[in-house]
């Protein structure tokens, strides 16, 4: 049975987390969590590389516990919100401390969707997003089964509009279907 981990790394309470609070909503599985990294406390990665030794971050802080919710699921859903083009410093710095994952490969075959929220040029957002969340993906080896993206630039863009919740609609139906 799928267990769902949805991480949103926006930094504030908008367009993104609005997406996955829907998601989250809507599945009917059970077994899923909702981690909204603005209320956890990450440290910078500081570069040390003890986890390629130790097998485990030399920081102390939720990252601990999140990495726990990271093992636990089977699937992710990470939503990530443009920023200059690129995806959120917040999410960044979860990603960096997921290196000691990707050196002891324990995010192998995992599944993975991406959901992309932002402005602008929104074929140049969405191509370095989805970049970045795709190596993400290929460095862990995880399997990418979905990959989505919204146009909003304004607080409640998403929630207003009746084509982004079409589009929200398909992705639940297509969540609920994963084995």
């Amino acid at each position: 049975m799928p267990q769902f981990l949805l991480i949103s790394g926006s930094p504030r309470h908008g367009n993104t987390e609005y997406i996955l609070q829907k998601i989250y909503a809507k599945l009917k599985n059970k077994n899923k969590k909702l981690i909204l990294l603005r209320n956890q406390k990450i440290k910078h990665c500081i570069g040390c590389a003890s986890c390629d030794t130790t097998n485990r971050c030399l920081l102390r802080d939720d990252m601990d516990n999140i990495s726990k919710d990271i093992l636990w699921a089977n699937i992710l859903i990470i939503g990530a919100p443009n920023y200059f083009d690129n995806v959120s410093g917040l999410l960044k710095d979860f990603i960096d401390r997921t290196n000691f994952l990707y050196e002891n490969g324990l995010l192998k075959d995992k599944k993975i969707v991406s959901i992309v929220v932002g402005g602008g040029k929104i074929k140049n957002s969405k191509r370095v997003c989805e970049h970045a969340l795709a190596y993400f993906a290929a460095a862990h080896k995880m399997n990418i089964v979905g990959a989505y993206y919204f146009q909003a630039l304004k607080n409640n863009e998403v929630k207003d509009s009746a084509e982004a919740n079409k589009k929200i609609s398909k992705i639940i139906a297509d969540l609920n279907s994963l084995r």
